[in-house]
């Protein structure tokens, strides 16, 4: 079950780019929590990355960095990304701002 689901899309057909993040919020084992991250070029492979957290406090703040950089990240890639795509179950979104 997912918790959080977050599509970010960069765009800007200028400078060539069309990527997109994807960001899962999810339960674990054992009382974790984990955030699987995807990213790359729209329409081929991604990348994935799991990160594991003691504690859902851990997991929103990496959530919440992770969101802060690609929302900013004109001076990086040359665009900012922004959100295509939420879904959450229980509106857990409320929650995670918190």
């Amino acid at each position: 079950m997912s918790y959080l689901k977050l599509t970010l899309r960069a765009i800007s057909p200028e400078i060539n780019m069309n990527r997109v993040y994807e960001v899962h919020l999810n339960k674990g084992l054992f009382d974790s929590w984990i955030v699987l991250t995807a990213y790359g070029r729209y329409g081929s492979g991604s990348h994935q990355k799991i990160h594991s957290f003691f504690s859902l406090e851990e997991a929103k703040a990496f959530v919440r960095k992770i969101l802060k950089k690609r929302f900013n990240a004109v001076n990086r890639v040359g665009c900012n990304y922004s959100l295509v795509k939420r879904s959450s179950s229980d509106d857990f979104m409320n929650v995670l701002l918190k």
